[in-house]
């Protein structure tokens, strides 16, 4: 064998051990990330009911509380997020460096496509070369830039990404810059993916919902015209979808009213409709000061049973106490706090984008 043969088999080895250091490193990076941003609880928080069981994402909890039974550990405080832009702790981010500038419009038109079956938002953004700041682009806003960024939301209520969908969408990405002479560049597929599946798990520990019912207390059935007077008497209002809204100053939706019965609440049909009872729902992960909210659902609730004559009754139909209302807001407390010390607060940008 040649001394230049030697040199370069040595050349080579020495390359693909670089590479795999650096695949190493990169992914030793995205799981520390991940365990600061999504750690894994390690004590009892709840009840002993509670630890017996698992919920799915979303499970109407009326009126107790069941969340994980474990307490959160100390986490390392991540970045703000606005609403709408791209968050390393939540997305499979794929950036792209140009030779010349160009626009991500076509390529987004071509993810989104991509990943309608997946149920996963895709954001794209491009860095300003005057301002220096990332900014929104896509399929209708155009920026020309030389860097851009594709991402892909890991997780949402139906679940998190396919280590399959995560290299769909970093192959796509990839060979539209290998066609526009630039280079992509992203985080491990395997170890993103790891990142999915623990921030899946950690968000369908504390996706609770909180309802409480008044029913009836001697049988006669509840008015659609009595229901729609005393909730638009509270500030609610009924939208296209069945449902009263309670809304915040800034129109943010702090808990809803249902019928207690499968028939919602359609205008045209309230004339007509008798239930025997309503269900007010909070989405903790959902609304802002979730607190204020409980308590406000519940004094409206409250109202409801005195205007109604009904009663206030758990999802057994049993009277609500007082102390089984204590019990489910120190609960919530616990919940709330778990979401705060993961950097994910209920009602914030980072929130609503993973509930949704």
């Amino acid at each position: 064998m040649s001394d230049l043969q030697l040199s370069l088999l040595a050349a080579g080895a020495v390359v693909i051990a670089a590479v795999y250091l650096f695949n190493r490193w990169q992914e030793r990076q995205f799981r520390r990330r991940t365990e600061q941003a999504f750690a894994r609880p390690s004590s009892d928080v709840l009840d002993d009911e509670a630890a017996a069981s698992q919920q799915p994402p979303a499970q109407r909890i009326e009126p107790r509380m069941q969340a994980s039974p474990e307490e959160v550990a100390e986490v390392a405080p991540l970045p703000p997020v606005a609403a709408g832009k791209v968050d390393q702790a939540i997305d499979y981010v794929v950036e792209v460096s140009l030779k010349d500038t160009a626009d991500g419009a076509e390529l987004h038109r071509e993810l989104c496509a991509l990943t309608a079956a997946w149920g996963k938002p895709v954001l794209v953004e491009g860095l300003d070369a005057v301002s220096g700041a990332w900014q929104g682009t896509g399929m209708s806003r155009r920026l020309a830039s030389t860097r851009l960024r594709f991402a892909l939301q890991l997780s949402n209520r139906a679940g998190c990404v396919q280590q399959t969908e995560l290299a769909a969408f970093w192959e796509t990405v990839s060979q539209w810059a290998a066609r526009n002479a630039g280079e992509a560049e992203s985080l491990d597929v395997a170890a993103a993916h790891a990142m999915a599946v623990e921030i899946d798990r950690f968000c369908a520990e504390v996706d609770i919902a909180i309802g409480v019912n008044v029913v009836t207390r001697a049988g006669e059935p509840f008015s659609g015209t009595k229901i729609r007077t005393l909730a638009q008497a509270r500030g609610l209002t009924l939208d296209a979808d069945g449902l009263f809204y309670a809304r915040s100053e800034q129109g943010e939706v702090l808990y809803t009213l249902d019928n207690h019965e499968p028939m919602p609440f359609m205008p045209e049909q309230l004339k007509t409709l008798f239930t025997t009872g309503v269900t007010f729902l909070l989405d903790v992960p959902r609304v802002a000061h979730a607190l204020d909210a409980f308590d406000a659902m519940l004094g409206t609730a409250r109202g409801f049973a005195s205007d109604l004559d009904g009663t206030l009754v758990d999802d057994n139909r049993a009277p609500l106490s007082e102390s089984a209302i204590a019990k489910i807001r120190a609960q919530l407390e616990s919940v709330l706090a778990k979401m705060e010390a993961a950097k994910l607060p209920a009602g914030g940008a980072r929130a609503l984008r993973l509930f949704s």
